[in-house]
């Protein structure tokens, strides 16, 4: 038997079995085995999808949804991994040495003499320049960068993607399984309306980590809007889905709808405590749930005054800026000795005001 074990998850990569691979596929997903969970339940769609001659089917839209999510897990662990790879005054030093040990090798050459290019070497040089003129003379295909995204919240792809050797992103394939999933989802009527909000959410979250800000926020809220009609005020699922709002409308610049996504937030977790603390009959199993809302809380309302005092100072700076425009600038060009003057004494008064304002 071909396994893959990975935290305590193992997936049988050898079984026909779509349902063993499902429950495979979720139980690592849970566990946060996104590897495991990606093997799995990438295997269950493709079963599933030849038996039912369909890839449309209700069946499918579980499938597709845990299989959208531990794709975005997995993109964004190889993410964290890749930036955790080389830290940062490391990779400085690094390139500092380089430096030296470049300027000391090309000191090195010149005592030697070794700095005069031979006419091989010049006939060489003349090649490349001319590769390169006619290199940037030819007119260049796709104009899409790996990272970006398209409009409706897909991350873009290079030309280069198209080709049948290289393999689209995590990001790529979640997307284009969790739009199955929202078709299927969609067709399943009030039956789907759960599994279709946490869809939307997730969506826009790929949209987020695709820099597709509008988009994002334009699912999260789709989402959003489906879920409040569903989940109870005190419900933690519509206080994480207002957060995930929030981060969207701050990473857009707007920030009244970050501030005020999570201050809704925030109403929807201390709900949920005052709710939890209610339940005295099953006290030891809403505990640690309490405990960890009362930990989140703080870094939520960090979150607003951090916005409100960015909001703050580009106010201030915004201000400081029209104001010494309007008094410091003159109106024409030919201006005598006296209006320079005066207007030297009104600069200097209204930068003192400044140096003494705290917006």
């Amino acid at each position: 038997m071909s396994c893959s074990q990975m935290a305590d998850v193992v997936v049988n990569t050898e079984t026909q079995n779509s349902s063993e691979l499902l429950g495979q596929g979720i139980r690592a997903y849970v566990l946060q085995d996104y590897n495991a969970a990606v093997t799995a339940l990438s295997k269950a769609s493709e079963l599933m999808t030849a038996e039912l001659g369909t890839d449309l089917h209700d069946s499918l839209g579980e499938v597709y949804l845990y299989y959208g999510k531990a794709l975005l897990g997995l993109s964004r662990e190889e993410n964290e991994a890749l930036g955790d790879a080389v830290p940062k005054g490391q990779e400085e030093s690094d390139d500092d040495e380089e430096e030296e040990a470049e300027e000391t090798d090309e000191k090195q050459k010149e005592q030697n003499g070794e700095t005069e290019k031979s006419e091989k070497d010049k006939v060489k040089d003349q090649e490349s320049k001319e590769d390169k003129t006619e290199e940037k003379a030819a007119p260049s295909g796709g104009t899409a960068t790996e990272g970006a995204s398209t409009s409706n919240g897909a991350p873009a792809t290079t030309e280069d993607a198209e080709n049948e050797d290289d393999e689209p992103t995590d990001l790529q394939v979640a997307w284009e399984v969790l739009e199955l999933a929202k078709k299927v989802f969609e067709k399943q009527g009030d039956a789907g309306r759960k599994n279709l909000a946490d869809t939307l959410i997730v969506l826009g979250e790929i949209a987020l980590e695709s820099e597709n800000f509008p988009s994002a926020i334009n699912d999260i809220k789709a989402g959003l809007a489906i879920q409040k009609t569903l989940f109870s005020k005190e419900s933690r699922v519509i206080a994480e889905s207002l957060f995930k709002l929030g981060v969207a409308y701050s990473t857009n610049s707007e920030m009244d709808e970050a501030i005020a996504s999570f201050a809704d937030s925030l109403k929807y977790l201390r709900t949920r405590v005052e709710h939890l603390e209610k339940m005295e009959d099953k006290k030891d199993e809403v505990d640690d749930e309490i405990k960890e809302i009362r930990n989140l809380i703080p870094e939520v309302e960090e979150k607003i005054a951090d916005i409100k005092s960015y909001k703050e100072e580009v106010c201030q700076c915004d201000i400081r800026t029209t104001i010494k425009n309007f008094v410091c600038k003159p109106t024409f060009e030919s201006v005598d000795k006296n209006t320079v003057n005066k207007l030297q004494v009104k600069k200097k008064t209204v930068e003192e005001i400044l140096a003494k304002v705290k917006l």
